[in-house]
């Protein structure tokens, strides 16, 4: 079975790619991370960067983070447009021992509400559990993001009955977030 960090993933269904991004997805990452709307239900990686920091950060991405090991910010494209970055998917916080890795994503809301969010979530439990084995997958949302939590429990996520504070998520000092949870039985 391959390794989590073996190659960057390239993952595809009928609707949607999930890639490592290119220097020309900068104009689109900067429609999305200067977005309000996008960050108000997230923490603000990324979050109103120069045009500069954003090409560094993309190149960072696909490479010196990855290669360290440390996450996996992976673009989201549909068939239709494989050049344009819609969104991104985020893998992260991976516990090797534990068999255990924390996933995340964020659409660019001139695609909100297509089902995107939630074809990216099934493809990255495809890949997470069926190509590489993990056996535990985290999601953390704010309660006030109906649409995350639709996505995550439409694949089969488990809301915990526990909450954990972050600091500085959607702008706030100190927000609850609900956690949800994917086991493989």
């Amino acid at each position: 079975m391959a390794e989590l960090f073996e190659t960057f993933p390239y993952l595809r269904n009928d609707h949607i790619i999930i890639r490592k991004m290119v220097e020309d997805d900068v104009d689109d990452l900067m429609e999305i991370t200067n977005n309000p709307n996008v960050y108000q239900y997230v923490p603000p990686f990324l979050y109103k960067k120069s045009r500069g920091n954003l090409l560094a950060a993309i190149r960072n991405l696909g490479g010196r983070d990855f290669d360290k090991k440390k996450l996996i910010i992976a673009g989201i494209y549909l068939c239709d447009e494989p050049n344009k970055l819609i969104g991104l998917a985020e893998l992260f916080d991976y516990k090797k021992r534990m068999n255990q890795i924390t996933i995340g994503y964020r659409i660019n809301e001139s695609y909100w509400h297509r089902g995107i969010a939630t074809d990216t979530v099934r493809l990255i439990m495809d890949y997470l559990c069926n190509d590489l084995g993990i056996q535990k997958l985290k999601a953390f949302v704010m309660p006030e993001n109906v649409f995350s939590e639709k996505a995550l429990t439409k694949n089969s996520f488990l809301k915990e009955p526990n909450t954990v504070q972050e600091k500085n998520w959607g702008g706030k000092e100190i927000v609850d977030l609900n956690v949800f949870t994917y086991a493989v039985l």
